[in-house]
């Protein structure tokens, strides 16, 4: 009886020892681990700033650039852009620790501001007097209006075309002065005046354009200008961040910031024969006066040109467009090497692939650009393409609409051999294809042929001949064109405006330039000269001036 007791003793005391060890141990495993935090509630991260050159935009490029400049006319150039890539910088992120993975505590500020100091110099704005139309309503909208071809004979005017001051922005991306804008901001413009970051300010020169992407390039006479970074827009993705740099209702260098909405978007803006949309849509401020300025990443790396608002104001909504850069790249290119766009040309009309055109070729998703007809003779008749095809990737990169395989092609030149991935009887084929030249009109992307403006410094105003259509907008039969009125020249003060009609000094009829020649001549110092000028809105009005002869 006795050893059973003990027996009981000894197994009761092992049981408690156990226990507390038992207890030791999963207290130990729920200690919280110290940290070297400052506190015990924060956790901080320190994240270094990207270490940049002393002045990255004023790097040297990769190519030496020319000098020469082609004009609209020009057939080819030796003139080279040279291509600025940003440095491969990538700030170091100290590794997080477990309790930090949820919700890492990072300050992104120094990506925006490195970035909007590496692309504020490189933006400038573009001052312009072009005939433009008055918006009709449409949901989508050029930052400045559009041109439409469309009759009008409304009493009120809607939709006509008139003269009128205008303002957009551009990307300068040549040391030697070449700039990269949108051609609806230069269409049709009498003059351009390029203003710097730094405030200085440049006549710029038309090099050319082309309507089918809303792509122009002009150039000033500097040398040592800051340039952009070019990225690389096929890399853009969905929810990035992204920010909008140019000069929206004349607020000079403007960033705003936000993400890519979308890509591949087609609006159905661009109004001519074989045009190319696959904008990046963006959710960043822009307004009129961003055209044609610079959508960049968090590199300060331009991705896309900004063109276009989907709005029913006017202003912005929330939605923007810009067109890849990628694409402006090429046509910038084209434009300096050949004096026109060469683009690579299949020869088929396509439509996008629905879900049940998919199901009925076996198709696993409905992705690419279904062929609906071969033109013959073409190239992708003579590599085999046909009608009922479905073109699913381009050199490999999967094709996902008709504006996608539009761009990819857009982006070769005419002779380049591509690989064209089609699907045809439940399986995917490859076919080398030479592609051939779009027939573009090339008459479209030039400006059209002006009058040289001649300017008069003792009054501050640049005059041309009126045309045929000046004639017709304004309702006169003479008088000259006032192209510019320098800012606080005697004509500035006196109220001159750009696009008005100059018609009579002291009653003296103006027919032409060589009339306000000979008046001119007769003024004396410190004469008041009474003018007679029409002026163009929603209806065509005339109003007195006095303008005061400067001393010599």
């Amino acid at each position: 009886m006795d050893t059973l007791k003990k027996i009981l003793v000894l197994l009761t005391s092992l049981a408690m020892i156990g226990l507390v060890v038992y207890v030791i141990v999963v207290s130990s495993a729920t200690q919280p681990v110290k940290t070297e935090a400052p506190t015990r509630d924060t956790v901080r991260i320190e994240v270094p700033i990207p270490t940049e050159p002393e002045n990255p935009l004023t790097m040297e490029p990769d190519t030496s650039s020319v000098a020469t400049v082609p004009g609209p006319s020009a057939r080819a150039s030796t003139d080279t852009i040279g291509w600025m890539r940003a440095p491969k910088v990538t700030p170091e992120v100290p590794p997080l620790r477990p309790e930090q993975r949820v919700f890492p505590y990072l300050n992104p500020n120094p990506f925006f501001t490195a970035a909007a100091k590496r692309i504020l110099p490189a933006v400038v704005s573009i001052h312009s007097t072009r005939k433009v139309k008055a918006p009709r309503g449409d949901s989508f909208h050029w930052f400045l209006p559009r041109k439409d071809n469309e009759e009008d004979d409304s009493e009120d005017e809607e939709g006509q075309e008139f003269f009128h001051p205008g303002t957009g922005s551009g990307i300068i991306i040549g040391h030697n002065g070449y700039i990269l804008t949108n051609y609806h901001v230069v269409e049709g413009a009498q003059e351009l005046r390029v203003k710097l970051y730094d405030k200085r300010e440049f006549e710029a020169r038309y090099v050319g354009g082309d309507p089918t992407t809303d792509v122009a390039l002009i150039k000033i006479d500097a040398h040592d200008l800051p340039v952009a970074y070019i990225g690389n827009s096929d890399s853009v993705q969905i929810g990035e961040w992204v920010m909008a740099v140019g000069n929206p209702l004349n607020f000079t260098s403007t960033v705003t910031a936000g993400i890519v909405s979308a890509i591949g978007r087609d609006i159905s803006i661009i109004d001519v024969d074989y045009r190319i949309e696959n904008f990046i849509q963006t959710d960043a401020v822009i307004n009129p006066g961003n055209s044609g300025g610079a959508l960049v990443n968090l590199k300060g790396e331009v991705i896309g040109i900004n063109t276009a608002i989907a709005t029913r104001t006017g202003l912005y909504q929330g939605y923007g467009f810009a067109i890849p850069i990628n694409l402006a790249k090429k046509v910038a290119d084209d434009l300096l090497r050949y004096g026109r766009v060469r683009r690579g040309f299949l020869g088929v009309s396509i439509e996008n692939v629905s879900d049940a055109n998919a199901k009925g070729v076996g198709l696993p998703r409905p992705i690419g650009a279904l062929v609906q007809g071969v033109q013959k003779g073409f190239p992708a008749e003579k590599a085999g393409i046909r009608q009922g095809d479905i073109i699913i990737a381009v050199n490999g990169r999967e094709v996902t609409s008709v504006n996608d395989l539009q761009l990819r092609i857009a982006q070769h030149s005419p002779g380049d051999r591509v690989r064209i991935t089609i699907w045809r009887d439940g399986r995917a084929i490859d076919l080398d294809v030479v592609l051939g030249e779009a027939p573009i009109n090339q008459a479209q992307a030039a400006v059209p042929p002006q009058n040289e403006p001649l300017k008069y410094e003792r009054l501050g105003l640049t005059l041309r001949e009126i045309t045929e259509q000046d004639m017709a907008h304004f309702n006169v039969d003479r008088g000259v064109y006032i192209a510019r009125v320098a800012p606080g020249s005697p004509a500035d003060v006196g109220n001159i405006f750009p696009a008005e009609i100059l018609l009579e000094i002291n009653g003296e009829p103006v027919n032409s330039v060589a009339d306000f020649d000979r008046i001119l001549s007769r003024a004396r110092p410190g004469e008041i000269l009474k003018m007679l000028l029409r002026t163009r809105s929603t209806v065509n009005r005339d109003r007195i001036v006095y303008v005061q002869v400067p001393e010599d």
